[in-house]
């Protein structure tokens, strides 16, 4: 691959990593003089932090150099060495005469390399230095403990938190309810009413299926199933099994089967013709599926409104995860899939942790392994480590997804013998995005023209994860919303920022679509579909 080739030219996007080692290598020959200057300007700077003469600014709001040891004279010239390099390493790959994709996947090795060398995981570490003279070097011995049982239960990462700390059902996903379908592939639950009379149609929440639904029912605090019912919504979700290796061909057509029993019994339970519709991130992309299908074979009125959190309507993702997948790696992943017959969670929990090291790889390391530090006790870390496999015919889904964007023209996709036309579809759609999103960045969740009826769209202030968690009295909460009338820049000028949460903005929404109010169901499940037993069910607990 040449380095002067057009970025925009199809083979530019194309190889893995060592394609842009390759191009990189390219470069030295070629503009040997950038080398030569920027190596000179980073001898430099080195020289300057290390004497002590630097005037480069740190910031001690960084978790990793928060303690007051940072401010000491060593360590502080170590800090300044490392931010130089930073910043001449990103100035170096800026100059480099290669394609944008070559250089986010540098820049990405880049990220890799200057985490993991932040002096913070240094011996250098004022933490480090005090915690080893306080305990006499006994932090070291359990730091090699921690690490040999580590191995031995063969974990990619450092454990976010103890698997014993939370039990779901108890102190995670308390929320009254019962499941009403037990199905091979999910649980339908249905929840407790809390308030005295509900809204005609109820709500059918999809969540992803690659993590446990209890995101969204974390704590009674933290809980958007709770919140909805509160507003008066009739309440049901999905509880995903945790798939096998038998389970391998489970791919889009049986996820959107799934989704139409789902449907189905939530209408009769719920006693309407119609429900609302919410998808989760990937269960989002489930449920673009799900809603396209029916707009195919003419079932489009079971549907009176659809929302979609953090969801890639846009699947062309810039983000590393995709980036780095080139044909090859691609081709390893997939032959790695059919022979354990899924994606572990273990693969899965490593690969979204080193989008972001310095936050989800190294301080855990360096708390476990160096500083014999308990670990945090946080009921979202307990989610976060709790995921699940996915079966390799799903992945096999998602990758084309990614890679061909079938949905952005009618009827490039079929499915289930319907071709789907997303732009067809005319049910009103409520739309979140996270503006601190490194997973699925807020503008991949702009419907824009991609999906029929009338749209809103709102961006949440925080990340991926955080967006999800963002309760009424969520201190600091800012939200941007607006109805969509043409593309993200339009949006952005009409739109209205404010402080609060989304929830209250999403539930009132909903409300509206929702029907006429009608007394709490007194019982729960019916004469078709009897309760089989209390949420949150048996397939969460599943390993």
């Amino acid at each position: 691959m040449p380095a002067t080739q057009d970025p925009a030219s199809p083979s530019a996007s194309s190889g893995d990593l060592a394609d842009s080692l390759l191009a990189l290598l390219r470069t030295l020959p070629a503009q040997p003089c950038h080398h030569v200057r920027r190596t000179l300007r980073l001898g430099g700077r080195l020289l300057e932090a290390l004497a002590g003469n630097s005037s480069q600014a740190v910031d001690y709001a960084d978790q990793r150099f928060s303690d007051p040891g940072w401010q000491r004279p060593m360590q502080q010239r170590l800090l300044k060495a490392w931010l130089s390099w930073q910043q001449e390493n990103s100035r170096w790959l800026e100059g480099l005469r290669i394609n944008e994709v070559d250089r986010s996947r540098l820049a990405w090795l880049g990220m890799q390399l200057e985490a993991s060398l932040a002096p913070s995981n240094s011996p250098l570490n004022p933490v480090f230095l005090r915690q080893l003279q306080r305990s006499r070097g006994r932090n070291l011995a359990a730091g090699v403990q921690h690490l040999a049982a580590d191995l031995a239960l063969e974990r990619p990462l450092a454990p976010l938190i103890e698997d014993n700390d939370y039990l779901v059902g108890r102190d995670l996903a308390c929320s009254a309810g019962q499941v009403v379908l037990r199905d091979p592939m999910f649980e339908l639950i249905q929840y407790q009413p809390t308030s005295p009379q509900v809204h005609q149609h109820p709500l059918l929440v999809i969540p992803p299926p690659l993590n446990r639904f209890y995101l969204l029912d974390l704590n009674p605090q933290q809980s958007l199933v709770r919140h909805a019912l509160d507003q008066g919504l009739q309440v049901f979700l999905i509880s995903w099994r945790n798939p096998l290796a038998e389970h391998c061909e489970w791919g889009f057509s049986h996820y959107v089967r799934a989704c139409d029993r789902a449907l189905q019994t939530t209408c009769s339970v719920g006693g309407s013709p119609q429900a609302s519709l919410l998808g989760v991130c990937a269960g989002g992309l489930l449920g673009l599926l799900f809603q396209g299908l029916l707009q195919a074979r003419g079932d489009s009125a079971k549907l009176c409104s659809v929302s979609y959190l953090v969801t890639p309507i846009d699947p062309h993702l810039e983000t590393p995860l995709l980036r780095l997948s080139g044909p090859a790696t691609q081709q390893r992943l997939r032959s790695r899939l059919w022979q354990q017959g899924y994606l572990s969670a273990r693969q899965l929990a490593a690969s979204f942790a080193w989008l972001r090291p310095e936050q989800f790889v190294w301080p855990q390391a360096l708390a476990r392994y160096a500083l014999d530090q308990p670990l945090a006790k946080r009921d979202i870390l307990y989610w976060s480590q709790d995921s699940t496999r996915l079966p390799a015919r799903l992945v096999e889904d998602l990758l084309d997804l990614f890679q061909r964007d079938p949905l952005s023209r009618p009827g490039h996709l079929c499915l289930l013998g319907h071709p789907i036309d997303l732009q067809s579809c005319s049910q009103p759609s409520w739309h979140l995005g996270a503006r601190r999103d490194h997973i699925v960045p807020w503008n991949n969740c702009f419907p824009g023209g991609r999906l029929g009826g009338d749209a809103v769209f709102v961006q949440s202030h925080s990340g991926h994860i955080q967006s999800l968690i963002n309760p009424p009295d969520y201190p600091g909460a800012v939200m941007r919303s607006g109805p969509v009338t043409g593309d993200v820049t339009s949006w952005l000028a009409d739109s209205v920022e404010q402080g609060g949460s989304w929830w209250p903005h999403w539930s009132s929404w909903l409300q509206s679509h929702s029907g006429a109010m009608q007394p709490a169901p007194e019982h729960l499940g019916n004469l078709d579909y009897p309760p089989l037993g209390a949420a949150p069910g048996r397939y969460v607990h599943d390993c």
